[in-house]
Order: C-alpha cells, then structure tokens, then sequence
C-alpha cells in the first residue's frame, strides 16, 4: 500500500510540475500588452539623387556621341569577319583511320577502306599524310580528306568503331 500511495503521488507531482512548466512557457511566448517594443522610424539608408547634367565637355557627352558611318561599316564588317571565322573553326576536324610506318602498307588500307561504303549519304575520300616525329621517324596516316564538325566526326568514328576499324578525331 505504501508503493501504491507514493507512485501515484509521484505521478500527481510529475502532472504538477508539467502544468506549471506549460503555464510559464506560455507567458514567455505570448508578450504582454503593456510591453515597450523599440522601433526605428528613420530609414538606416538615404537616397541622393545624381544632379549632374549634360554640359558639353562633360563624360556623359562623350559617351553619348553617335558614331560616324565609317565606324558603323567597320563595326559590321569585324563582325561579318568573326562569323565567317566560327563558321571555318566548326568544320574542321577530320578522322584518321590507320597510321603505319610503311607508305605501301598504308596505301593498301586506304584503297580497303575506299572500296567499303561506310557512310551511305557522303562519300567521303582518304588520303595518306607523311608525318615526321621529332626524332626522324616517318609515320604514315590514312585520314580523311572531307572536314567535319566534331559532333559529325565522333558519330562517323563510332560507325567506324562499329564495323570494328579504329578512328581518332583530329583536329585539322
């Protein structure tokens, strides 16, 4: 009997203590009405206005000058320039096929690989490079005389690859 009477006094004490706890949390999260709360009424930054105005010799005059016809057709032609450049830089990869020290052997494969119609839409044409490494050894490489652009050229190395002949993608 005297377990039972302090277990549950204990649990009276427990349902107490979370009661009180409860009621303080409450006051400390629901502010009184009373309660002074500081507020700024002046803004922290300040706007100022650009009084400056369009004088003669001023930088914004300078700036704002309209360029003369001449620079106009300049500007135009540079820039008709860079495009023609970016449209030579994308065809400009080209697949290399065999590489051999022998030029006869490196014929024989080319005229092999001529002879095997690869690509059905182009038809694309080999020739044999002569390459001089820097110590004097001569390598002679079976590539392809068409240029591509390099999606173009990885898609025909993986036909290639396919059909079970190497190829690189070199560019030109």
């Amino acid at each position: 009997m005297k377990n039972l009477s302090l277990k549950v006094s204990l649990i009276i004490l427990s349902y107490v203590i979370l009661i009180v706890l409860i009621i303080l949390s409450y006051i400390s999260i629901v502010p009184e009405e009373n309660l002074l709360v500081l507020e700024n009424k002046t803004p922290l930054v300040k706007k100022i206005e650009n009084k400056f105005g369009a004088k003669d010799d001023s930088i914004y005059k300078i700036l704002e000058k309209p360029k003369s016809i001449e620079h106009l057709i300049e500007d135009q032609l540079i820039e008709e320039k860079k495009q023609i450049n970016t449209k030579k830089n994308i065809n400009n990869y080209i697949l290399q096929l065999a590489s051999f020290r022998d030029k006869n052997k490196s014929k024989k494969t080319s005229e092999k690989i001529s002879k095997i119609d690869f690509f059905k839409n182009e038809k694309i044409d080999l020739n044999i490079r002569e390459i001089r490494l820097k110590n004097n050894i001569i390598y002679y490489r079976v590539v392809t005389v068409n240029s591509f652009s390099f999606k173009k050229a990885n898609s025909h190395c993986e036909i290639l690859k396919k059909k079970k002949i190497n190829c690189i993608v070199i560019k030109e």
